[in-house]
């Protein structure tokens, strides 16, 4: 493992502990799902990250950025995918307020194949997440390098926000028991109204 690698290790751990859409799914899916819910979502996110270092070694990404349209088209189907996710928070905290009982803690969902997909479409339909791999990635990459390390630099970065995320959501998910009804409700609607805020960041970014 020599220098370049160990410096870009250093710049993916910044990346990936900065709070974005994808962990916003993540809490979201966590306060719904428990811990499964969340570490179905990180699987879905890592598999958009595999997905979109594939593209970018066969030049998709560079397309997709080169092209206003297809831009546009990824960005506007992500946000919308991001605030779809966010409004349901939102109508799920208000009816519950509404419920008897409502203080007794609900047993989560059973997560399955909707939060998989909730955090591979929020990956994919995000075009910030494949400029990783056409800005950041790049620079620690010279010419004559074997495709090898581009490619352990895409698993390695995939697997290392996969295991953040699977921490993360099972720490919130551990929180979410320690919470009364009318707080989860507070902060199932809070994290409704960040995902519908990111996803209107996303609508209005540029390339």
């Amino acid at each position: 493992m020599d220098g370049r690698f160990l410096a870009f290790l250093g710049v993916a751990i910044v990346l990936i502990v900065t709070p974005g859409p994808d962990t916003a799914v993540v809490t979201r899916n966590a306060f719904r799902g428990g811990a499964r819910g969340a570490s179905l979502t990180a699987l879905g996110v890592a598999l958009g990250l595999l997905t979109w270092g594939a593209a970018s070694a066969a030049g998709l990404a560079a397309l997709l950025a080169a092209s206003a349209l297809a831009f546009t088209v990824v960005r506007t189907a992500g946000a919308a995918v991001l605030a779809v996710m966010g409004l349901r928070s939102l109508v799920a905290a208000v009816r519950g307020g509404g419920a008897a009982g409502s203080e007794a803690e609900p047993a989560p969902e059973r997560p399955g194949a909707p939060a998989f997909l909730q955090g591979l479409l929020g990956n994919l339909l995000n075009p910030k997440a494949g400029a990783i791999f056409l800005t950041v990635v790049p620079q620690f990459v010279r010419p004559g390098d074997p495709a090898a390390r581009l490619a352990a630099m895409v698993v390695v970065f995939a697997a290392m926000v996969c295991a953040w995320l699977h921490l993360y959501g099972w720490l919130v998910a551990r929180a979410r028991r320690r919470f009364g009804g009318r707080l989860r409700r507070a902060l199932d609607g809070a994290t409704g109204a960040v995902l519908i805020g990111l996803g209107a960041r996303l609508a209005t970014e540029t390339r």
